[in-house]
């Protein structure tokens, strides 16, 4: 864990990183909404509840699991392809510039997007969640290449967002809003709570 004035350190340079760009940068009167894949927008819940060595190879054991029992392909059209779930999130998305964006293995994560048909919003994976606070600025820099006057993040796990809002809040010169997601499975949601 980062001390405070370690964090402040970070955060300066950062900022000083970026300032060039964002000050070109024009800002535009758009909610940009971002979101996490699984648990928020898709449940793997059936998942666990149906494979026992899921349940006992979770996290980084997973693709291996699935690799060892199934292959990747088995496993995708077996858990995603043609498979309902809640569209509350994707119908707020606009698709020129809203983004999903999800952690975990690069090649299951495109197969599982792909076989929800999502692969035609924006979307960025990270390696893990830690990255995913300067992937989203750097899409906003690099990518859309404007300051939205608000961000609204959707996230089952939504620590790092919490952790970091200060810094995306200075970096861009915008509000940052985050919604904490509970998933009842697929069929829609517990939870979407602003945190």
């Amino acid at each position: 864990m980062k001390t405070k004035l370690q964090k402040i350190t970070t955060y300066n340079f950062i900022i000083d990183y970026w300032k060039d760009e964002i000050k070109n940068l024009d800002k535009k009167d758009i909610n940009l909404c971002v979101a996490d894949f699984d648990y928020t927008i898709f449940s793997r819940d059936e998942q666990l509840e149906k494979e026992q060595y899921l349940r006992e190879n979770r996290g980084d054991l997973w693709p291996k699991a699935i690799a060892e029992n199934w292959g990747i392909n088995k496993f995708i059209e077996k858990y995603y392809k043609n498979k309902k779930f809640p569209q509350d999130i994707l119908k707020k998305f606009n698709i020129d510039y809203d983004l999903i964006l999800t952690a975990w293995v690069y090649e299951f994560q495109i197969a599982k997007l792909i076989a929800s048909d999502l692969e035609k919003y924006n979307f960025i994976i990270t390696k893990n969640s830690q990255e995913k606070i300067i992937e989203l600025i750097r899409y906003i820099i690099y990518k859309l290449k404007f300051i939205p006057k608000e961000i609204t993040v959707y996230e089952d796990r939504p620590k790092y967002f919490i952790e970091f809002r200060d810094l995306i809040e200075k970096v861009l010169w915008t509000k940052l809003k985050i919604i904490y997601v509970e998933m009842d499975w697929n069929n829609g949601y517990k939870k979407l709570e602003e945190v």
